[in-house]
């Protein structure tokens, strides 16, 4: 039973005292005050650092130059071990489908789900599309969307073998509410996002079961005083939660101050919505045979579209807690235990308690990723890195 030794915990008041977290078949075992039995094996001392629980990221396309996309293991296992050592212990894995490929890469995704990568855990697939609306892709390719018809429905969820955990898609389509129908009579998550839904249609796609949006603002009507459109009806929703990207450039963070403040922060799900860039330096490269540069932390067609972050998780929760003053719990549990209530993994993901998975993560004093720990594994620790796995 290995333990983490000398833990100051993130939701704890500034008097409580260290702890150790002891660690047995991939969980956490107990989590005590630090005087735990000298004789069992030390995982490592954290020395007063502070640990929160691992990240979950709901909205990732690809990081360490590979991505969903690539449709190899080798891909998967770079993304996985990349977004760890940058503090995310699961993701979903999130990409796009055209009606001209054979979704082969959705097939071999699937296959992974749930298998050890050596970094995050890859608990499904999230599909952006292909039931969308044209007028607002975003950075998604034209061919990636096509009509949502129950055979089309049936052959994802075949090709993704039960692995497919949630689909963003705009309800307002004719055929729409039924996807969102099918969705959830297959336990899949439907998350409303690059719709053009006025304020009626969107209500009644939360009244059809929807309780989640993808990217909350970005890709869809922006509220206007005599046409409301879906931003209202988002926020008059007590159920429904809201992914964010609080990087600055996706959204001003005046306006991520003001969905917080709106809200509330157990409605907040920050994502990255990160692409194969993500830990890459700053440069030009390709995307689905288009150019586009980054900068400053975002991803942009050379016409100016905005089509990605490069931020990773952990940055995005602090830009939050910098962009909104919130305590640094609040913030965490922005990353941890809301995206895991969203996927319905709450029991055993999201926080720091006995019988929950051991992802774990110790900050250093400045706030950066010290270790991460995966199913009581350590995945990465900031005094053993190389030069070529710095953490992001």
């Amino acid at each position: 039973m290995p333990v983490i030794r000398n833990c100051k915990l993130y939701n704890a008041p500034d008097s409580a005292g260290l702890v150790d977290i002891l660690v047995e078949n991939h969980a956490i075992a107990q989590i005590g005050a630090s005087e735990t039995d000298s004789t069992l094996p030390t995982m490592f001392d954290a020395r007063g650092r502070t640990v929160i629980p691992g990240m979950i990221d709901v909205h990732i396309h690809g990081a360490g130059g590979a991505g969903i996309a690539d449709g190899s293991l080798e891909s998967l296992q770079t993304l996985a071990t990349t977004i760890a050592r940058q503090g995310t212990t699961s993701f979903l894995g999130t990409t796009l489908v055209t009606p001209e490929t054979s979704h082969a890469h959705l097939a071999i995704a699937g296959q992974y789900v749930g298998q050890d990568l050596g970094g995050a855990n890859f608990l499904g697939i999230h599909l952006e599309g292909p039931f969308i609306n044209r007028k607002h892709l975003g950075g998604i390719h034209p061919s990636a969307v096509y009509p949502p018809t129950e055979a089309a429905l049936t052959e994802l969820i075949e090709m993704t073998n039960g692995t497919l955990r949630m689909m963003t898609l705009a309800p307002e389509l004719d055929g729409g509410l039924d996807m969102v129908a099918r969705l959830i009579h297959h336990d899949i998550i439907p998350s409303f996002g690059h719709s053009h839904a006025t304020y009626e249609e969107t209500r009644a796609a939360f009244d059809a079961g929807i309780t989640h949006v993808t990217h909350i603002f970005n890709t869809m009507p922006s509220l206007h005083h005599r046409n409301p459109g879906p931003i209202p009806a988002i926020f008059e929703r007590p159920e429904v939660t809201v992914q964010i990207i609080s990087d600055g450039v996706h959204l001003d963070q005046e306006i991520v101050n003001f969905i917080y403040r709106q809200l509330g922060g157990e409605r907040c799900v920050l994502i990255t919505d990160g692409m194969f860039v993500c830990g890459l330096p700053e440069g030009r490269y390709e995307y689905y045979g288009r150019e586009f540069d980054t900068t400053g932390g975002a991803a942009r067609y050379l016409d100016g579209t905005l089509i990605g972050s490069t931020r990773s998780l952990h940055q995005m929760m602090t830009h939050f807690m910098a962009f909104t003053g919130c305590s640094l719990e609040t913030a965490v549990n922005t990353v941890t235990i809301q995206p895991a209530k969203v996927l319905g993994i709450a029991h055993r993901k999201g926080v720091l308690e006995a019988g929950k998975d051991a992802d774990i993560v110790v900050l250093d004093r400045d706030g950066a990723i010290w270790a991460t720990v995966v199913g009581g594994t350590v995945v990465y620790r900031k005094e053993l890195e190389t030069p070529a796995l710095k953490a992001g």
